[in-house]
């Protein structure tokens, strides 16, 4: 289990590799060794590391002479089964079957936890759309990635908050009541009405609102703002909330922009020489901070501050006032500018704890062709539209399974499809089929076995185990590059090990049946773990 570090194959094998190394030479460091030893292809072993290449030149010493030393002293560790080496400098090892059964023994309910990072706190902000509309389709991919990466954070001893952040106020706010009101009759200027917020959401939300209100021409003549703050009131109540629920994320705050002290930004900003008035408005000395040009701050025209200043208070107020040693958001497409923008500021005041990632746009393919789903004015796809064609937990996974930086094709066809073709289907099936022999098992009245004690793996339980082992190197992988989708693949790798050692290995007819059935047994508390962290049901039969 990876709260178990020492019973991690790959960790047993560096300690033996770097006592052999620091005995014989002194050229190197841990680190140095540690990130020397890779996975290998199976036909060669299991693991496989250059450090005799690398030694060489350090040594003065021909790669071959280097290994030779290196590889007798691996043939006399009883941990080691097997090591050779490979021109031009690669000696690849095979770990004995006592170390992969002590590991198989080792997992338990606990498998994808480890307590490393327990003394750090971590708040994630993501999804918060501007209360201004339901929840689109751009937003599920943000809303699983970062609920899944919060599991991750979770899982590996880090206290993790979600966070909502409401864009309450401002322009949108304003918009958003014009909208209404236009929905009811009023007349804006040409410019002003074709930006407006359209669709069968406005045409609701003005019925409820003139009824509350007792007559259309009070809503009509009220201040735009003040129909905008009920109008965002009900969107996130009666449309926001019911999506997040339907997306399966939970947040432990919803946080008005309202509250960050704006005022106290500015002068942190001013005090720090980055401020400079300029034509009426106040701004940020891009330049200073390694921009290409000034960002507006205040506004000239109404003295109103500008987004990009209320995110600098945002960020600030969580870094310094609430006190998180890091802090992420995730926003979606075209807001890379806005990264650049918000961590070259933060870190001219001195914190560098910020990590903003961007999610890419989305295309809906269906019959292999780009799929309108939405049927109502505006150019998004609602969420709940596409949440009534495809199940959540499918969506989940396959959305966590796009690497951020790539704009995402998300084939509709493929995913329905119950086939080795759906990541989904073919990783979930996996359990099934373990939950079926397990079945099977106790209607033969055949038990699991006490112990491994005398038995030996077969190539593909080795493998099945060695792809296990990979997901505590992967989850601390995310740690520091925040790519969910290395997680997604490594259980469809997972999977797909255990779908090949199902179609070699017979199960309850061999003579090791008792051992062969506790290796599964121990399979599937491995899978209840990482699926706890991906957020996804398992299921027993399919």
């Amino acid at each position: 289990m990876i709260s178990n570090m020492q019973q991690n194959p790959k960790a047993i094998f560096t300690k033996s590799l770097t006592a052999i190394i620091t005995n014989t030479f002194n050229s190197l460091s841990g680190s140095d060794i540690i990130h020397s030893i890779s996975h290998c292809d199976p036909k060669f072993g299991q693991y496989s590391t250059n450090i005799a290449f690398i030694l060489s030149k350090l040594e003065g010493k021909s790669p071959s002479e280097v290994a030779e030393s290196i590889v007798a002293g691996l043939a006399r560790d009883k941990n080691i089964k097997k090591a050779e080496f490979l021109q031009p400098g690669f000696i690849n090892v095979s770990l004995s079957d006592k170390i992969w059964l002590n590991y198989a023994d080792s997992i338990d309910a606990k498998f994808a936890t480890a307590k490393t990072h327990k003394a750090q706190s971590i708040q994630l902000e993501f999804i918060s759309a501007n209360p201004s509309g339901p929840l689109v389709l751009t937003n599920a991919w943000q809303g699983y990635y970062g609920d899944i990466l919060s599991n991750i954070y979770a899982s590996q001893g880090y206290r993790v908050s979600r966070e909502y952040y409401l864009n309450d106020g401002g322009n949108q706010v304003i918009a958003l009541g014009r909208a209404v009101q236009q929905a009811l009759g009023v007349k804006f200027d040409k410019e002003i009405a074709t930006n407006l917020y359209r669709g069968e959401y406005i045409d609701n939300i003005a019925e409820v609102i003139t009824t509350k209100m007792g007559a259309v021409d009070k809503v009509k003549e009220s201040e735009p703002a003040d129909i905008g703050a009920r109008a965002a009131a009900m969107i996130l109540e009666s449309y926001i909330k019911p999506g997040l629920v339907r997306l399966g994320v939970n947040f432990d705050s919803i946080y008005s922009e309202s509250k960050p002290d704006i005022k106290k930004t500015l002068n942190r900003l001013k005090e720090a020489g980055l401020v400079r008035k300029k034509d009426g408005a106040i701004w940020l000395k891009g330049a200073d901070v390694g921009l290409k040009q000034d960002e507006v701050l205040v506004r000239s025209y109404d003295n109103g501050y500008s987004y990009f200043l209320k995110d600098v208070a945002y960020q600030l107020e969580r870094l310094e006032e609430r006190g998180f040693d890091k802090t992420i958001t995730i926003v979606g497409p075209d807001h890379h500018g806005q990264a650049i923008r918000l961590v070259n500021t933060l870190r001219a005041l001195g914190l560098s704890s910020f990590i903003e990632i961007s999610t890419q746009t989305i295309r809906l393919i269906k019959d292999g062709k780009e799929f309108k789903m939405s049927k109502r004015k505006g150019n998004y796809i609602l969420l709940d539209d596409f949440l009534d064609e495809i199940p959540t937990e499918v969506a989940r996974f396959y959305f966590a399974m796009r690497d951020t930086n790539t704009h995402m094709d998300f084939d509709i066809d493929l995913v329905k499809e119950h086939s080795a073709k759906n990541p989904v289907y073919y990783s979930l099936y996996a359990y099934a089929r373990a939950c079926a022999i397990v079945k099977k098992a106790q209607e033969q009245g055949i038990s699991s076995s006490k112990s491994f004690e005398g038995y030996n793996l077969t190539k593909a339980e080795q493998h099945l185990l060695l792809e296990l082992s990979k997901i505590e190197e992967v989850l601390q992988e995310i740690i520091d590059s925040h790519k969910v989708h290395q997680l997604l693949h490594q259980t469809v790798a997972v999977a797909k090990a255990f779908h090949e050692y199902y179609e070699l290995e017979k199960v309850l007819g061999d003579a090791n049946a008792s051992q062969k059935l506790r290796l599964i047994e121990h399979f599937m508390l491995a899978y209840q773990s990482l699926f706890a962290i991906l957020g996804v049901d398992l299921l027993q039969k399919m």
